[in-house]
């Protein structure tokens, strides 16, 4: 089959009755635009609406439709309740040939759409483009996104229905981060204060709503713009599971990664775990046989001495460790625990070793002379240990192979993969010292640097373009790789194939899938007609079948063949 041209379908429209009424143009100027276009036909829809509501709590039966479930209406527009429908008819009549069939897809002005290639930003660390994602959504596949919550909090989300809308015009808008968005003008855009514009309107310098995003130790980060903080994506992905009743939220337990692996934030993959298994699992991971002990003991020796360097730093740990000690020896709740570790301690003692336990603390508290050189002998034991390290580090330090190659922007990358300086080092294969030379990039690693995504020129792109969208039912809107958010793709238009020698007016299924009232205007373009031709025709078209809904007129609600 090849689709059909204007010139095809302007002929059998005037000679054949293909369309009738029939617009040799596309008419745009002041309404959603309707008539021929490059590769298919604009149809229009008239102003009668049945409207679905619940006022009656009838079942929605999609072999057996209850009237009583919808209302009519006559008007230039109706505005369909959120996550509901509508009924309408077109304002054409269609003939369709023994050798075609067609198809009916959505307006991208009430789409909304992007280009094929603009990128999504999904929960498991990928980027696909809209096209990809409704090749992958055609085979079953689920995608997970962000978006901001009824509350201005960033949420996980299902991504839904990810799919080719048509061709339409665009707009290009550059952003200050080097990002370009290709998408229809009327597409909505989330300003930084919760507003919304649609594309066309937006002006150079408008601070856009971000998606900031960083890594830490191998998890993702998110900046929450309602309050500023950092938060991690797999918590966000069990609220989704929490929230959709996957599992309950259930105290002492920890969430954990299937796969293990950390970029995977898809809520399928979260999963709730006792907190001390979970713990075990992670520590046989990282001290497992690839665990440097030695390297390890020195770095936390190195950074702990940086940290009592600091006086204040230095009065607060040891107040700390005082009070914790105090409540261990005094607090009730650790009285089994000191019993069982006492009597563990003196059932490893022989009859000798307790005899000399029993001397030391006769002479430690009887003999003042005897506690003073103890305590000498224990700061000499410490100043001592405390210059071996320093000589072992600076023996260390002459050992590392500088490595010209490893630039700040290397470890950078590296850390950025791994998500650890152990695990970065591993991957450059050198030792972690190395790293003491960018002081910078570890502590930048640790945080996140802030863009402020503005606009920074916008203008129209040439010609027509493949545009696609998808929908977001719990929120309304979802996030870009470039890094911003948008509205989603909330009008559905639901249209059954147009078969060969089928006639009449087309019944069309309105949805609105977002959270808030959609506009529908009539006798204006509602869909775009398609027309395929085969290479031969038929053998058995609609109308040899008789079929029931043969040139019917009006909207027509769907009816079942009863026999009997």
């Amino acid at each position: 089959m090849s689709i059909k041209a204007d010139r095809w379908i302007r002929k059998m429209a005037l000679e054949h009755g293909m369309i009738e009424p029939f617009v040799d143009t596309q008419v745009r100027e002041g309404v959603i635009s309707y008539g021929l276009t490059s590769y298919g036909y604009d149809m229009r829809v008239t102003d009668h609406f049945k409207v679905f509501t619940n006022v009656y709590n009838a079942l929605v039966d999609p072999k057996n439709f209850n009237p009583r479930s919808f209302v009519d209406i006559e008007a230039d527009h109706i505005d369909i309740p959120p996550n509901s429908f509508a009924l309408a008819q077109s304002y054409e009549r269609f003939r369709i040939p023994r050798s075609v069939s067609a198809i009916v897809i959505g307006k991208s002005t009430y789409a909304r759409c992007f280009r094929g290639d603009t990128r999504v930003a999904l929960v498991d660390g990928t980027a696909p483009t809209l096209e990809e994602m409704a090749r992958r959504s055609e085979d079953g596949e689920l995608f997970w996104g962000y978006s901001i919550g009824s509350h201005g909090r960033i949420i996980v989300t299902l991504l839904e229905a990810p799919r080719y809308i048509g061709q339409d015009s665009l707009i290009e808008i550059i952003l200050d981060n080097g990002e370009t968005i290709n998408c229809t003008p009327d597409h909505a855009f989330l300003l930084r204060d919760g507003r919304e514009v649609i594309a066309d309107q937006l002006r150079p310098n408008d601070s856009l709503m971000p998606l900031y995003r960083d890594l830490y130790r191998g998890y993702e980060m998110l900046y929450q713009p309602l309050n500023g903080f950092l938060y991690p994506t797999h918590r966000l992905a069990d609220e989704w599971n929490v929230r959709h009743s996957i599992y309950g939220d259930q105290p002492g337990t920890h969430r954990h990664h299937k796969d293990v692996n950390r970029r995977n934030n898809n809520p399928w993959n979260i999963e709730r775990m006792e907190a001390s298994a979970h713990i075990r699992l992670h520590n046989s991971e990282t001290y497992g046989d690839d665990f440097e002990p030695e390297s390890h003991s020195t770095a936390i020796k190195a950074a702990f001495e940086r940290l009592m360097a600091d006086p204040e730093w230095r009065e607060r740990y040891t107040e700390q460790q005082r009070a914790k000690a105090r409540s261990f020896w005094n607090d009730d709740r650790f009285e089994e625990i000191r019993i069982q570790r006492n009597e563990s301690i003196r059932n490893s003692w022989t009859d000798e070793r307790r005899e000399w336990r029993a001397e030391l603390t006769r002479r430690y508290f009887e003999q003042p002379a005897h506690r003073q050189r103890r305590s000498e002998q224990s700061r000499t034991m410490w100043a001592q240990a405390t210059e071996e390290r320093r000589l072992q580090q600076a023996e260390i330090a002459r050992r590392i192979n500088i490595r010209e190659e490893i630039t700040a922007e290397v470890v950078r990358d590296a850390l950025d993969q791994t998500g650890s300086v152990r695990g970065a080092a591993r991957l450059l294969n050198c030792d972690r010292a190395v790293f003491r030379r960018f002081p910078e990039v570890i502590h930048a690693f640790k945080g996140t640097r802030m863009r402020n995504h503005k606009v920074v020129a916008i203008r129209s792109l040439p010609g027509t373009h493949d545009v696609y969208c998808l929908t977001v039912p719990e929120a309304g809107n979802f996030a870009l790789e470039a890094g911003v958010f948008v509205r989603n793709c909330g009008i559905i238009i639901n249209v059954t194939p147009l078969e060969p020698q089928w006639e009449g007016y087309v019944t069309i299924e309105i949805s609105n899938t977002t959270p808030l009232p959609a506009r529908i205007y009539a006798n204006e373009g509602i869909g775009q007609v398609l027309f395929f031709e085969g290479d031969e025709e038929c053998e058995t078209s609609y109308a040899d079948k008789k079929g029931k809904y043969q040139s019917q007129v009006g909207i027509v609600l769907p009816r079942i063949d009863r026999e009997g």
